[in-house]
């Protein structure tokens, strides 16, 4: 059986709650690229709305995340996730009709706070539902099969959009919106303990609040280095390859699809080899190797405008193909610590703030992207990434001491 090794370790319902975000990432791959291009050549708004526009998503996103984590422990992740999915439905159901920029960022906050419902809630859900050794290896299976979603919504975007067809465009939000309602279905039959609220035991806090969370010194640090790291490498290669690929090497739109279908394939393919690597080595190795990974990424990005045409496209495809390697190590390493750092009773707050990675990122890397790449410096932006891919490894060693520390 494909993939065995993972398989076996998920239970009836962990296995259901893989399969609904597996489903529901394929019609995310859909829209989640083509978004500017649809509001730009469909609805007629400028790229420069546009780019706010996700800048503004990732604001809501941020200040969504505290009053969602705690809603998470006061009520439980299922009913937090069964509200954030028919919402999510909805304002995917509207983006295709939009016709005005306050429709627009309307459809976007709604957007942005449903995801913030569903995230840390299907987080929480599926650490109640794996035993703690297992759970590495099920949110790196996890991460695998959100990417093999991802990519296939992409390739059935491709095949549906017409340029210059609204209908084609539309079809695509309306099959995002309808992966949520398959997905509510799912989460619908889950039961038990692990997706309601949780009660303490005796000898256990009865209420948690974020400043319980915030005595974890070593879940703080991980949060505070994660959106470092995520900023110099989430926020900004999906902000700026592109723009860099296009206007500053003279690659073809169409070499996008395979710079980034490397990364895709590749998580797809090496997930379960870098799984078995991770077993030799502790959790904060594993850490502090992401940002050196990423790094060296950034070099062959660095290196493509020396190149021919042709082989520059090739040096991004292989950035990509390293920046994986280095997010097949993010992806087991980070929830699964966070999540054996939080205590119980808090955990929606815990995963809602290490969400903040993705929030806080999808401003900061496009803003210094835009100001760079914008201001003509692509060499500086390079170099510049490049740099910033080590500032979170202090704070990684840090973690390990603390830990080595608590050890004795």
């Amino acid at each position: 059986m494909l993939f065995k090794e993972f398989t076996v370790l998920l239970n009836p319902q962990s296995r259901k709650i893989v399969f609904g975000i597996s489903l529901n990432a394929i019609g995310g791959g859909m829209t989640l690229s083509l978004l500017l291009v649809y509001l730009h050549d469909m609805r007629g708004f400028t790229n420069t709305f546009g780019g706010l526009l996700l800048a503004y998503g990732s604001i809501v996103s941020i200040i969504a995340s505290t009053p969602m984590g705690a809603l998470v422990d006061r009520i439980g992740p299922k009913k937090v996730m069964i509200g954030g999915l028919i919402l999510n439905s909805l304002s995917s159901l509207s983006l295709s009709k939009v016709e005005t920029h306050f429709q627009a960022i309307l459809a976007l906050t709604f957007i942005n706070i449903a995801g913030q419902a569903i995230w840390p809630s299907q987080s929480v859900i599926l650490t109640r539902l794996t035993p703690e050794k297992d759970r590495s290896k099920i949110f790196g299976f996890n991460f695998m099969l959100l990417n093999l979603g991802l990519g296939l919504g992409g390739l059935i975007s491709s095949l549906i959009i017409q340029r210059g067809d609204l209908h084609s465009f539309q079809i695509m939000y309306w099959v995002d919106a309808s992966s949520f309602l398959v997905y509510l279905l799912i989460v619908l039959t889950l039961h038990g303990e692990a997706v309601n609220r949780y009660i303490p035991k005796e000898d256990e806090p009865q209420e948690g609040t974020y400043r319980d969370l915030f005595a974890i010194k070593p879940l703080m640090l991980l949060g505070i280095a994660g959106i470092i790291l995520f900023t110099f490498g989430y926020g900004t290669i999906q902000a700026g390859i592109p723009v860099f690929a296009t206007q500053f090497l003279g690659l073809s739109p169409k070499w996008l699809g395979i710079i980034f279908g490397v990364n895709t394939i590749s998580i797809v393919i090496l997930q379960p080899l870098v799984m078995r690597i991770l077993e030799r080595y502790s959790k904060y190795t594993a850490l502090i190797s992401i940002g050196v990974i990423w790094a060296l990424s950034w070099l062959f990005v660095g290196f493509a405008p020396f190149l021919t045409l042709f082989a520059s496209g090739i040096a991004l495809s292989i950035s990509q193909l390293i920046f994986a390697l280095g997010e097949m190590v993010q992806a087991p390493t980070i929830p699964t610590l966070a999540n054996e750092l939080s205590p119980e009773h808090i955990r929606g707050r815990a995963n809602a703030w290490m969400s903040l990675q993705w929030g806080v990122s999808g401003v900061l890397g496009p803003a210094i992207t835009g100001l760079m790449l914008g201001a003509d410096h692509p060499r500086i932006w390079v170099l510049t990434m490049f740099a910033g891919c080590f500032l979170s490894i202090p704070i990684f060693v840090a973690m390990k001491k603390i830990a080595q520390q608590e050890l004795r």
